[in-house]
């Protein structure tokens, strides 16, 4: 049975989240291997050489570009390992001396910034964002179509204009910004015109109506009837108002003047307000293909990347979680468990290429 897609988003958020907690460099490359390994042990062959691939290249390129900011623009004083010449700019000094300091700072800053942008890769490589949005609630099912309309259509988008910059050099005419716009937004809004009339046809946008009980399709499709009023209200409530208080918990953690217990009183009210507007908009129950249900595996797939955010954030030290700019600084045992904890998908998933789909026959 496959892995829930929440879990894998889960274990993806709290190994991102975990990466900004540490600048060890031990830490870090240690996150860079678990990923890697998950990803070639559990995703599909055919999404990690086409998805994960793009997020290697620009997980590289940040690194790279941390580095070459340290050496264009030094800045401290340290151990010299390279001198060039200084150029200057105004009051800005470009090149000069880079230090060991300058560039270890910088590589553990790219690092992390890598770490993130590999966890969220890692994450939609082995759950697609389409297949996640498909567990959304009911009540916000207005918003996840239109979330799974726009990512659907984004890259024929791109599609698009690739093929008609290559029909217009077939033709032997020069690809401009006239000849590519005008046959790609033809093509769009007849895909757009396309896909209305298919969504019409199913059903999208009709108001759900209470079905009687000795109805055949009672059972297919059962419906809750729920004032039009509360269900406008539901999703406004729902994003600005968690969205909202999310905010503050997020400031309430970092500003020292507030108390203690502000962050974790907003953080749970955040979830009191999504939770009640999420019950209060539930209006249908619709047929789709049969859902991944959530299972041991999956449980221990999302606690795997929580639990190592929460030794990293608990049980390690600000001396070890940011040792300074060290080659090899002093490691914790909790440290490095909490990095080798992300890997433990390696041994309780399974590989989503062995899995196949199937379609479960809704009928009364």
């Amino acid at each position: 049975m496959p892995v829930h897609p929440a879990a894998w988003w889960v274990w993806g958020l709290g190994v991102a989240a975990a990466a900004t907690t540490t600048t060890h460099l031990v830490v870090l490359v240690t996150f860079v291997a678990a990923i890697l390994a998950v990803v070639a042990s559990c995703a599909d062959p055919s999404r990690r050489g086409s998805v994960f691939r793009t997020y290697l290249w620009v997980a590289g390129w940040t690194v790279a570009v941390r580095l070459v900011f340290r050496v264009v623009l030094p800045a401290g004083a340290g151990t010299g390992v390279l001198t060039l010449p200084e150029v200057s700019v105004g009051p800005v000094v470009l090149f000069g001396t880079v230090t060991r300091e300058a560039l270890l700072g910088g590589l553990t800053g790219g690092l992390q910034l890598a770490v993130v942008i590999l966890a969220v890769g890692a994450a939609h490589t082995l759950a697609d964002a389409l297949g996640l949005l498909r567990h959304a609630p009911s009540a916000l099912a207005g918003i996840t179509t239109a979330l799974v309309v726009a990512v659907s259509v984004l890259p024929t988008l791109g599609r698009s204009v690739i093929d008609v910059r290559q029909a217009a050099r077939l033709r032997g005419k020069r690809p401009g910004l006239r000849r590519t716009v005008v046959p790609v937004l033809e093509g769009t809004m007849d895909r757009s015109s396309a896909l209305a009339a298919a969504m019409e046809s199913r059903g999208y946008g009709a108001v759900p109506v209470p079905l009687p009980a000795s109805s055949s399709s009672a059972s297919v499709l059962r419906r809750t009837s729920v004032r039009p009023s509360v269900r406008r209200l539901v999703q406004p409530v729902s994003l600005l108002g968690a969205v909202g208080v999310v905010a503050l918990a997020t400031y309430a953690l970092f500003d020292a003047s507030w108390p203690g217990w502000a962050a974790p009183a907003l953080t749970c009210l955040a979830v009191l307000l999504c939770v009640v507007a999420l019950r209060t908009g539930t209006t249908a129950r619709r047929t789709v293909y049969r859902a991944e249900r959530w299972t041991v595996r999956a449980a221990l797939v999302a606690a795997s990347g929580m639990a190592a955010l929460g030794l990293l954030v608990v049980a390690v030290g600000p001396r070890v979680a940011h040792p300074g700019p060290v080659l090899l600084p002093a490691l914790s045992a909790v440290g490095l468990a909490a990095a080798l904890l992300t890997a433990l998908p390696v041994v309780v998933a399974p590989p989503t290429a062995a899995v196949r789909p199937r379609r479960e026959e809704v009928l009364a």
